[in-house]
């Protein structure tokens, strides 16, 4: 009998052992997974990196989810090349550095977060920024499926909502894609021209709707001026405003154009950039003559 219970206990040991052994391969086994993928994301970034300095759109759109997270917006691949190119083009001299090690954060199966410190030139500006990337393996191969910074997340956290009919443009001059759209304030006589992001509003006094338009960088300042023909009670009579951001402020480029429904319905623009004379703008005014009512044209030099 006691023979009997040694050889039952040296079986169990074995069994024991062979398990244990199982284990550790299984754990070996799924440490050199997670190197391997370390490794192959870590080279994805560095690819990233240098197609973001060498302007190469091919790779970056190669590098992109079909539907990228950009800086909190959700964009096609598309949108977010467009967005890219409109940077290059605002930026030539871009160029960005990797400081220090990448760190690595699973967020949940098939997505992986990246994260790293980030210094952004621009001429003689440099700045750091706490940026990431979030990869997602899709059809067996590792796509960026967002990016962004901790900065611009802040930023745009503290917006709000943008509505389906907000207006795209750099209205702030950092080179990326802001909104912009109209709110009419309850029980007053104004209204609000919000944007996302920490851009501060317009508020525009007698006005009870509208359609705020992105008029372009029209005084070439790096940012694009804004239009609004506030919607009155009465009157085909109505002035036509733009503004331009000053110092995180926004004020009026010239003074109110005054137009006439007779001039919008002949589409004639009450605004139109000189693309000679840097700074100055052609406006379109409507004005009571003997004649009637007549479109005129003088050129304006903008704030």
């Amino acid at each position: 009998m006691k023979k009997v219970f040694e050889v039952l206990f040296m079986s169990l040991c074995l069994i024991y052992l062979f398990e244990s052994c199982n284990g550790c391969g299984r754990k070996k086994i799924k440490s050199e997974e997670n190197m391997k993928t370390e490794t192959s994301l870590d080279k994805l970034v560095e690819i990233w990196n240098e197609a973001n300095n060498n302007k190469d759109i091919n790779v970056l759109r190669d590098l992109y989810d079909t539907v990228v997270h950009f800086y909190q917006y959700k964009y096609t691949v598309d949108e977010c090349i467009k967005s890219k190119l409109k940077y290059f083009k605002k930026y030539p001299d871009f160029k960005q550095i990797i400081e220090g090690r990448i760190f690595f954060d699973s967020i949940r199966d098939g997505l992986i977060r990246i994260n790293f410190t980030k210094t952004v030139i621009k001429g003689n500006d440099d700045e750091k920024f706490a940026a990431y990337l979030i990869f997602r393996m899709r059809n067996g191969v590792w796509k960026i499926y967002a990016e962004s910074d901790l900065t611009t997340d802040r930023l745009l956290s503290s917006g709000a909502q943008i509505p389906s009919n907000a207006v795209e443009g750099d209205f702030n001059g950092d080179g990326m894609t802001d909104y912009m759209w109209l709110e009419i304030i309850d029980k007053t006589e104004e209204c609000k021209i919000r944007f996302s992001g920490a851009i501060p509003p317009v508020i525009v006094s007698t006005c009870l709707g509208g359609s705020p338009v992105n008029e372009g960088d029209i005084n070439n300042d790096g940012s694009d001026e804004i239009g609004l023909l506030p919607i009155w009670e009465s009157s085909c009579w109505k002035g036509y405003y733009v503004y331009t951001l000053k110092e995180n402020q926004w004020v009026e480029a010239l003074e109110p154009v005054s137009t006439h429904c007779m001039q919008w319905e002949k589409n004639i623009l009450p605004i139109v950039k000189d693309t000679v004379r840097k700074g100055y703008v052609f406006v379109n005014y409507s004005e009571l003559t003997d004649d009637g009512i007549e479109v005129k044209t003088k050129s304006v030099k903008l704030q």
